[in-house]
């Protein structure tokens, strides 16, 4: 009997948390800016859209969002039945179909990247996948910008990252149109455990 107790307060007690801390982060556009919210911090970034150019695929679909400052936040949204795979930076990196991609933070359900596409260009981005239908993409992010980001979200000073991220994107640099057949290595039918 009490070992069932036990089982049960714990059980709650991990629901409770994971509800907690899936609700103490976010990544938002609003029509002012990008507010990234985590531990009880929170980082805005002003920005207008520009540009809204929707994708409509097979299983998925996608707002790409064009913002004043020459970034991109992206939205993308799994069809029923359908799962965002669960390996963030694999997941980015076919994306964007990078050469290499460092996670520089995870933190609940988001992450900091670099992202180093095959033409030399680097990348900086935060992201948010929090429950496995919706991914949330912030990209084109300047050098000081992100570094200023990372500072605060990590409460210290980060080491110097190499130069990279410095000029407005021209275009959207994610890969959804070259990806479309079949989503391989993006959705799943698997739902994350």
């Amino acid at each position: 009997m009490i070992r069932n107790i036990t089982i049960l307060i714990i059980i709650a007690t991990a629901i409770s948390l994971m509800f907690y801390y899936s609700k103490s982060s976010s990544l938002i556009l609003s029509s002012k800016g990008v507010e990234i919210k985590l531990n009880n911090r929170t980082i805005f970034l002003d920005s207008i859209r520009n540009r809204v150019m929707p994708l409509t695929f097979n299983r998925l679909s996608v707002m790409q969002n064009a913002l004043s400052d020459g970034t991109y936040f992206e939205v993308a949204t799994c069809e029923e039945g359908y799962y965002f795979e669960d390996n963030m930076q694999k997941l980015i990196g076919k994306i964007f179909e990078a050469n290499r991609v460092e996670e520089l933070f995870a933190k609940g359900g988001i992450y900091g990247m670099r992202v180093h596409l095959k033409n030399g260009q680097v990348i900086n981005l935060v992201a948010q996948n929090s429950d496995d239908k919706k991914l949330k993409i912030f990209y084109g992010v300047p050098y000081e910008k992100f570094s200023n980001i990372l500072e605060k979200i990590m409460d210290r000073k980060f080491k110097t990252l190499p130069l990279g991220g410095l000029f407005e994107l021209p275009v959207a640099m994610t890969k959804w149109n070259e990806l479309s057949d079949e989503f391989k290595g993006v959705i799943t039918t698997h739902r994350r455990r």
